[in-house]
């Protein structure tokens, strides 16, 4: 497992520096993250240490005899996960994490906390988020922009908001170039081809919800390289870089499946490094190209306003009445901007009919970042089998 981060003594840590840590207050508000939770233990080879809440607080007990939930980890897992070059849910579907007693959904719910422990990095708290405007006015989550709109204005919204939304930035007529080429892809898609995401309905039949590699199709190869998302990309702090077109990830197609039984298309509030390799690689942007509306009934994107700084309590309600998640009211041609490590989520439709949301997603990553385990991308552990399904987290942590 390549790193650049130095290696941790794992009694030394828990005996002496996470508990001057926290005695510091340098571990953020760690105890709200797990405010409902038992207590975890943490085991590696012969030895163990117990997270558990104490008032406004987390204390740190030596042995596992009072937790809910014992996780074993190789020492290099464990160091992963203080490094924040690993999750709870990373763990899990690499296969590093085990149960040697509770059920270890309840590790996935304590990533928040943990995050606070280790990194800092807060669990989110809606009533302390104060999001301003560069005016210094209270900012409003679900402001429009345009093309041309002063850029000030706009990388101060997405420093705060962690997200963008412009409005009208591709035509109809190139809206429809761009539904001509997924439906193409939506044809050649084949379950178990590494390249597509696929899930079942009620009624048991395999649906496509996911195309990756769409950069190959002409319409839209040239979008890592479109002057008007550059442009929007450019006014993140860190300097961003495009994929190239023919990458798996470099350019995607997803639609919106209503009535999905088997699979994942819905999406709980999540960050797009959850899987692992945020400290390395974040931040990441992703530019959203909106070919159907952006509606509860046609399945929407929410975003948590200010989150990409902080951590969101995993296993919290997703819909419409989930504040203070906001819906985003795009329309084709309009577009969206968001950091990766920003939490977001994509509830089930509301409604039987269509159109249902679609969009062509364009991904941008940090110069000088890498992937702390070697290989193509994070999500490769994802696809299983030959239906071409992204097994749900919870159904892995019940294997594990």
């Amino acid at each position: 497992m390549p790193t650049k981060f130095p290696s941790i003594e794992f009694d030394v840590f828990h005996r002496s520096d996470l508990p001057q840590r926290i005695a510091q207050g340098l571990a953020a508000n760690a105890a709200e993250g797990a405010s409902d939770l038992g207590p975890l233990a943490i085991r590696v080879a012969d030895r163990s240490y117990t997270y558990q809440v104490a008032g406004e607080r987390i204390e740190i007990l030596i042995g596992d005899e009072q937790a809910d939930v014992v996780v074993e980890l190789e020492h290099a897992s464990w160091e992963g996960l203080v490094h924040d070059l690993e999750s709870p849910a990373s763990l899990l579907y690499y296969g590093e994490a085990q149960a040697a007693r509770g059920d270890l959904m309840q590790f996935v719910r304590w990533e928040a906390a943990l995050r606070a422990l280790y990194t800092g990095r807060p669990v989110y708290d809606v009533e302390a988020i104060d999001l301003r405007d560069h005016h210094g006015r209270p900012l409003d989550p679900c402001q429009a922009f345009e093309l041309g709109d002063d850029l000030k204005e706009m990388r101060h919204f997405l420093d705060e908001a962690g997200y963008l939304f412009v409005r009208q930035a591709f035509s109809p007529d190139e809206v429809e170039s761009f539904r001509t080429a997924a439906k193409e892809l939506h044809r050649r898609a084949l379950p178990g081809d590494q390249k597509s995401w696929w899930v079942k309905n009620r009624q048991g039949e395999s649906t496509l919800c996911r195309t990756l590699q769409a950069g190959v199709m002409p319409q839209l190869s040239g979008l890592t390289q479109d002057p008007r998302i550059l442009e929007l990309v450019g006014l993140a702090k860190a300097k961003m870089l495009p994929n190239d077109p023919g990458e798996l990830d470099a350019v995607s197609i997803l639609w919106k499946v209503p009535e999905i039984d088997e699979g994942l298309s819905d999406l709980p509030w999540h960050r797009d490094c959850g899987m692992g390799g945020h400290s390395a690689m974040c931040p990441t942007l992703v530019c959203s190209i909106f070919l159907g509306p952006n509606t509860p009934e046609a399945g929407e994107l929410r975003f948590l306003p200010g989150s990409w700084r902080s951590t969101y309590r995993v296993g919290e309600a997703v819909g419409e009445n989930a504040l203070p998640g906001v819906t985003i009211p795009a329309q084709p041609g309009d577009i969206t901007i968001h950091y990766g490590d920003g939490w977001h989520a994509a509830p089930p439709p509301t409604g039987r009919e269509g159109p249902f949301r679609s969009c062509v997603l364009v991904s941008f990553k940090r110069e000088g970042a890498y992937n702390h385990r070697g290989v193509r991308h994070y999500n490769d552990i994802l696809l299983e089998g030959d239906e071409g399904q992204v097994a749900d987290v919870h159904a892995v942590a019940e294997r594990s």
